[in-house]
């Protein structure tokens, strides 16, 4: 009985994290002008939350045909990659409450699209990784896979940007961080070059990433599980 309670329990917060990134994404486009507009999902938070809710989809199907079978099916890579998606999640929401908060208004901070895509689905999807995932071994050294997602997204913007791809914000950037044609890259007086700003993002992925593989660790072991 308490594993199936433990299993149902699993479903519903997988369930509740597809439910809310899939919201604030749906929420995000509407407001930029509708679904099919594709700068869209050229920002960093809609390309996470869009990764977790296909990868969270993908483990409830595998999680219900495991429960059926008995045993595990889910190859490691496939944790891995949800590792580096829950890490991408992370970031989303530190950049978010300490680079992009300060400069909006309350309306936006406390509106259902802000808690949806930055808060609530990061935070249940990071509760999923600590208390859920039990099919792979954390190593320290997991934690440089915390940079892939960002990496690419930070490549991929830099070459569309030459393009002059227009944002929803008005400019050819998605943040404001990133944009070097007003900044620069390494100015240090007034607004701190892109190259600064990349460098405070790495460390803040590193950072975020670190501490949920040390939360991470800790949980397994007081569930019981060796390293």
């Amino acid at each position: 009985m308490k594993r199936k309670i433990c299993f149902i329990f699993e479903l519903l917060l997988k369930i509740a994290t597809i439910i809310f990134a899939f919201w604030g994404v749906c929420l995000q486009a509407r407001d930029d002008g509708g679904f099919i507009r594709s700068n869209t999902y050229l920002y960093f938070t809609i390309i996470s939350n869009l990764e977790t809710v296909i990868i969270f989809s993908v483990f409830v199907v595998l999680r219900i045909v495991e429960n059926i079978k008995g045993k595990q099916i889910i190859p490691k890579p496939l944790f891995m990659l949800k590792f580096m998606i829950t890490a991408a999640m992370t970031i989303t929401l530190t950049v978010a409450a300490l680079l992009l908060a300060p400069l909006k208004d309350n309306v936006y901070l406390f509106s259902m699209k802000n808690l949806s895509l930055h808060i609530i689905a990061p935070i249940l999807a990071m509760i999923d990784f600590l208390m859920i995932d039990r099919g792979f071994e954390y190593k320290w050294k997991m934690t440089f896979l915390g940079f892939i997602l960002p990496l690419l997204y930070l490549a991929m913007t830099l070459l569309i940007s030459i393009k002059g791809v227009t944002y929803s914000n008005g400019t050819n950037f998605p943040y404001y961080f990133l944009n070097y044609r007003e900044y620069g890259w390494f100015n240090l007086q007034g607004m701190p070059g892109v190259a600064w700003w990349i460098l405070i993002v790495a460390v803040m992925a590193f950072a975020v990433t670190y501490l949920l593989l040390a939360f991470k660790r800790t949980v397994m072991k007081i569930q019981g599980i060796k390293d």
